[in-house]
C-alpha cells in the first residue's frame, strides 16, 4: 500500500483533571494543535521524529516482546495500585524508548498487522508534558495510521481502544478520556463505568464555538501523569474525596452553563476547579503566578491535565488582556480553537 498521512488533534479538560479517574465526569475539548504522521508497511518497525532527531528501527519481534513484557508489568502494578514502576521503565531515563517500542508492538498486535510499519513524525505542534495530550494524540494517530496501511477499515471506538491500551503505559491507570477526545474530536462528556465507559459527543447540546481562550504553556512538568495520579492517589479519602464530589458536580453544572453562554458562572468554576487542584499539591510557582496575575485582570486560569506545570486553561472577555499577560509572566501564550475534528486521513 502507498504511504498514509494522519493527523490527531491535541486535547483539553475544560473541567474533571483528576476527579475523571475516580469515576466522576469531564468535559474534554479537541483543540487546534496537531500531530502529523506518514506510515507505510515495511519488514520492521521504523519510528523517526524530526523535532529531536530520532530514528529508530526494531524487529517486529522485538517490539511484540517488548509489548508483553510492558503489559505484564502493568498488571503487576494494578495488583499493587501503584504504577510508578511502570511509569519509570516507560520513561526510560527520559528517553520514552520503552515507550515507543512497546506501542509498536501494542498496536501491531491489536491491529492485526501481519508485518511492521515505517512511521515518520512530520509536524508536531503539541508540546510534549504540556498537558494538552502529546501521548494521546500520538497513540491515536498511530493506531488510525496502522488500520489505514493493513487496510483494517478500523472504526474510531476500535482506533480509541487500541490508543488507550497505549496509554497505559504512559499514565498508569489513565481515564480514557484524553484518547477519547483526541479521536472523536469536539467536545465530549467522558465519564468511566463499568462495563463501558459513557463517551458522549455533545455537539448537539453545545454547537456554538467556544471562544477568548488561551492556553498558557508554563514548563514541563518534572514528574510523569502516573506520579502526579499516584500522588493524588495517597492522599487521605476523607480529604480528597468530597473535593473530588465537588469537582464532579461542578462538571454537571459547567455543561448547563456552556449551553446557555454564563461565562461568568464559567469564570467562577474555573477559578474554584484550580483552587481545588492547587490544593491537591499539583501547582507550582509558574501555574500559581499565571492564575494570579489572570484572575486579578477579571478572567479566569485553571490548570490543565495532571498539572505541576504544562498548560494553564486560561479565558477573559477581551483574550488579547490574557494574551499580554501571559507575555508579561514570560511564558508563551497559546491561542487555539477549541472543539476541532478529531484523527483524520490528510491528503
Amino acid at each position: 500500500m502507498t504511504k498514509v498521512k494522519v493527523s490527531a488533534p491535541a486535547k483539553v479538560h475544560l473541567i474533571g483533571e483528576h476527579a475523571v479517574v475516580y469515576g466522576h465526569p469531564a468535559i474534554i475539548a479537541a483543540v487546534g494543535r496537531r500531530i502529523y504522521l506518514e506510515a507505510e508497511k515495511s519488514d520492521k518497525v521504523v519510528y523517526k521524529d524530526v523535532r529531536w532527531n530520532r530514528h529508530f528501527e526494531w524487529s517486529v519481534a522485538e517490539v511484540m516482546k517488548t509489548a508483553e513484557f510492558a503489559q505484564q508489568l502493568w498488571k503487576q502494578c494494578q495488583e499493587k495500585g501503584n504504577y510508578s514502576e511502570i511509569a519509570s521503565w516507560a520513561k526510560d531515563n527520559g528517553n520514552y524508548t520503552n515507550f515507543h517500542k512497546a506501542v509498536f508492538g501494542i498496536v501491531l498486535k491489536m491491529t492485526g498487522a501481519d508485518s511492521g510499519i515505517n512511521v515518520n513524525v512530520t509536524k508536531c505542534e503539541i508540546p510534549a508534558g504540556s498537558g494538552i495530550g502529546y501521548s494521546s494524540s500520538y497513540a491515536v494517530a498511530l493506531a488510525k495510521a496502522a488500520g489505514e496501511v493493513y487496510n483494517k477499515n478500523l472504526s474510531l471506538e476500535e482506533v480509541n481502544n487500541i490508543a488507550f491500551e497505549c496509554e497505559k503505559l504512559a499514565h498508569g491507570m489513565p481515564s480514557g478520556g484524553d484518547n477519547t477526545a483526541c479521536c472523536y474530536g469536539g467536545l465530549v462528556w467522558f465519564q468511566k463505568a463499568q462495563p463501558k465507559n459513557i463517551v458522549i459527543p455533545l455537539k448537539n447540546e453545545i454547537p456554538h464555538k467556544l471562544e477568548g481562550f488561551v492556553l498558557a504553556y508554563t514548563k514541563q512538568p518534572e514528574k510523569s501523569t502516573a506520579e502526579l495520579v499516584q500522588m493524588v492517589r495517597e492522599i487521605p479519602e476523607s480529604e480528597k474525596n468530597p473535593k473530588m464530589e465537588e469537582l464532579g458536580k461542578m462538571t454537571y453544572e459547567m455543561k448547563d452553563v456552556l449551553k446557555r453562554k454564563d461565562y461568568t458562572r464559567m469564570k467562577e468554576i474555573m477559578n474554584k476547579t484550580n483552587h481545588i487542584l492547587s490544593s491537591f499539591g499539583l501547582a507550582i510557582p509558574e501555574t500559581h503566578a499565571i492564575a494570579e496575575e489572570i484572575m486579578g485582570l477579571g478572567g479566569a486560569a485553571k490548570m490543565c491535565g495532571a498539572c505541576y506545570g504544562g498548560v494553564m486553561l486560561c479565558w477573559h472577555e477581551n483574550p488579547e488582556l490574557v494574551v499580554d499577560a501571559i507575555k508579561r509572566l514570560e511564558f508563551e501564550p497559546l491561542q487555539v480553537d477549541l472543539a476541532v475534528e478529531g484523527v483524520r486521513l490528510e491528503k
